[in-house]
């Protein structure tokens, strides 16, 4: 008998304490509760603790197969660290669909958003600029960037056998401070993000991948990062209604998503009752934990019939109040299908541990904390998926390089067509940038590079051109460079990188620290600015993620642009940091590209 199905009798006996616990109903409910469980795979150590195991899994090893097979684990989820290179990543895929224990198709699923929130490797596969840069490009283009994307990741996802896609997200963003989703949502304006999500949708599920839309009830007004801690949203029914559920309604009614995604959120609008932490505080129960929203909600008022997956339950928005086995008791309670990362998986120990938690919930459904039909018909429903996508006939995709060509055409075109002007232009378009001395101050030295390469990009040779790196910055040089300067080019990331963007919160944590926020580089760049305009410069100002910051620059910079993404990409070896969004730019101020995008959020 292998490791795992020796553990599984083991765990069966001392969970009920009898040997009828191996009964052939125990056996289902366990491969019920497998199903029902989807894990990540980012790292594998076979020895040592799992918080030390640092090591990207970029093969699968036989122990997490045998896991897979024994436990019944119905889906992976994918993170960059498990994806190098597109022959590496199909041979990965490969091997997980080998370990299905049932001969249907793992769920192998990805958070490939587009834009900041994005896997694959980008100098194989584009990650375009994201959703809000589609938002701005809704009133002059409709909804044709939204189907171009979608249809482009979904084809990218589909050529590495990647079959389930955590996107598009659904939240509407009227929280300026909004920390994690921000320039991910299509806008604030919830008709136009069903619009866009919903044409990002079927574009997807079309070329056969499957869609979910998140982060349901509605991420979009938090000043919290769910990875952080636990957001409340204090609005009231009304409003609810109109503005955050307003997009889920619309596409679970029109556009047959595959999944909804849970947030780790409390609306007490929508449930103000209480579960008590593993503290012992009383916590008003966050959306991922409520049978009032998950079930009343979702499935009865909505009529949601797809799969209900939870956002990952390893964020400290459900860790740090519950326990791994608490919280998949929860959630499965309050109608989740599919518990996303309840449990870290690194090390052979880790799938012990799993283990133990199917016990754990096969223990629940003894004692009456969850109900034995509604936990049979989640897996049925799974099941379905699963069949639906073996049955699904195989799509045409292009040729790799083909792809990757067309690709970068799109994402070139849409860095263009979401290029927006902000407030007045109060320089003489086009300007000669040959003719001037340039001085660029940038995020960090990467940054600067893709200014200087997009400047070489479109053959120009300015009469002298410096750089001022925010991350390291030297003020006395700095201001010289400046009094020399004819124009001076500030560009900003704000808000600072979540954990989304990173993969998991331990990767956020493993940032090291700046030595200027990015409030403080903020201040510093308006200071320069103003000091530059001053003292006669031409000043430009380039928002390289949100827009909103863009209001504070109104009176210290002739031009504002917002770009709503930084991506970058080692396209070649002579331009090795270029970017779409930064050509972009620098197109539009020589007269060879056009401003076009519309601010898909208002600016207070």
């Amino acid at each position: 008998m292998k490791q795992y199905a020796l553990l599984l009798a083991v765990a069966a006996l001392n969970a009920g304490g009898c040997v009828a616990q191996t009964s052939m109903d125990q056996q289902e409910l366990r491969r019920q509760i497998g199903q029902k469980l989807m894990i990540d795979l980012r790292h594998f150590c076979t020895q040592g603790l799992s918080a030390q195991c640092k090591t990207d899994l970029t093969e699968l090893p036989k122990e997490f197969a045998e896991a897979i097979q024994q436990l019944h684990l119905g889906g992976v989820i994918l993170f960059a660290n498990n994806l190098k290179d597109k022959n590496q990543i199909r041979r990965l895929t490969a091997d997980l669909q080998a370990a299905s224990s049932d001969g249907l198709p793992l769920l192998i699923g990805i958070d490939q958003e587009g834009g900041r929130v994005a896997r694959l490797p980008t100098h194989e596969f584009p990650a375009f600029a994201g959703n809000m840069a589609i938002g701005a490009t809704l009133a002059r283009s409709g909804n044709s960037y939204a189907k171009d994307v979608g249809r482009s990741i979904a084809q990218q996802l589909s050529s590495l056998g990647i079959n389930l896609n955590f996107a598009p997200s659904l939240d509407v963003n009227n929280n300026p401070a909004n920390p994690v989703i921000n320039a991910r949502s299509f806008g604030d304006n919830p008709v136009a993000v069903a619009a866009a999500g919903g044409a990002m949708l079927d574009a997807m599920q079309q070329a056969g991948v499957l869609g979910t839309i998140k982060h349901f009830p509605g991420h979009g007004d938090t000043h919290v990062d769910s990875h952080t801690g636990l957001p409340l949203v204090e609005h009231d029914k009304a409003t609810v209604e109109a503005v955050d559920l307003y997009p889920f309604r619309q596409l679970i009614k029109q556009h047959q998503p595959a999944m909804v995604m849970t947030a780790h959120i409390q609306y007490p609008a929508l449930d103000n009752s209480r579960l008590i932490s593993k503290s012992g505080e009383a916590l008003i129960k966050p959306a991922t934990l409520s049978r009032a929203i998950l079930t009343g909600l979702l499935r009865d008022d909505m009529g949601f019939d797809g799969i209900i997956i939870t956002d990952a339950l390893n964020m400290a928005g459900i860790s740090q109040f519950f326990t791994p086995a608490e919280a998949v008791i929860h959630t499965f309670a309050a109608g989740a299908d599919i518990a996303l990362m309840p449990y870290e998986m690194k090390t052979p120990a880790d799938m012990t541990a799993l283990a133990k938690l199917i016990d754990q919930v096969v223990l629940a459904v003894q004692q009456g904390q969850l109900d034995s039909a509604e936990i049979a018909q989640s897996a049925r429903r799974i099941t379905r998926l699963r069949q639906q996508l073996k049955a699904s006939p195989a799509q045409k995709l292009l040729p790799d390089a083909r792809r990757l060509e067309k690709d970068l055409q799109l994402e070139r075109e849409l860095a263009e067509a979401s290029l927006t002007l902000v407030g007045t232009n109060k320089l003489q378009l086009p300007l000669n940038l040959a003719a001037l001395k340039l001085h660029l101050i940038a995020p960090d030295q990467t940054k600067c590079q893709s200014w200087l390469q997009a400047l070489s990009g479109w053959g120009i040779k300015p009469k002298s051109v410096s750089c001022s790196d925010l991350t390291s910055f030297d003020q006395k040089l700095a201001i010289q460079q400046i009094a020399q300067a004819d124009l001076v080019l500030g560009s900003l990331i704000s808000p600072a990188q979540s954990a989304a963007e990173l993969g998991v919160l331990a990767d956020l944590q493993a940032l090291p620290a700046m030595k200027l926020t990015v409030t403080e580089q903020k201040t510093l760049l308006m200071q320069l600015l103003q000091q530059a305009k001053a003292s006669g410069k031409k000043t430009v100002m380039v928002s390289l993620r949100t827009p909103y910051e863009l209001t504070d620059f109104a009176n210290s910079a002739d031009l504002r642009l917002a770009t709503y993404s930084y991506n970058q990409k080692p396209q070649t070896a002579e331009r090795p940091f270029s970017g779409p969004a930064y050509d972009a730019v620098i197109g539009f101020l020589v007269g060879k590209a056009k401003a076009q995008g519309q601010l898909p959020v208002v600016l207070k």
